[in-house]
């Protein structure tokens, strides 16, 4: 178990993972359906008034600090929304683009 509300704690994440092992699935199972816990991984659909319907694919990696920052990357789930994003943010399709900050 990756992450959780209560991986910011050593003590109580070592509890967790004894939890994991002692209960098994049916602890995997209710820690992973709590609702406040995003998915680490999947594919969020909105709709932009300019662009219309995309799908970004999102990745969420937890960060090493002791601090729970997380960093999510969305890409495009697929070539329609690569080509709306690329006309909204006035690039040719494909291009490379510098990325700095």
């Amino acid at each position: 178990m990756k992450q959780g509300p209560f991986r910011s704690d050593p003590h109580i994440a070592a509890l967790a993972d004894e939890l994991t092992v002692a209960a098994g699935a049916e602890f995997t199972r209710r820690v992973e359906s709590v609702p406040s816990l995003a998915a680490a991984t999947g594919t969020t659909r909105i709709f932009h008034p300019e662009a219309g319907h995309l799908r970004l694919t999102h990745e969420t990696l937890e960060l090493s600090a002791d601090d729970d920052q997380q960093l999510i990357v969305y890409l495009p789930a697929d070539d329609a929304t690569a080509t709306a994003l690329d006309a909204l943010a006035g690039r040719r399709p494909g291009g490379l683009r510098a990325v700095s900050g």
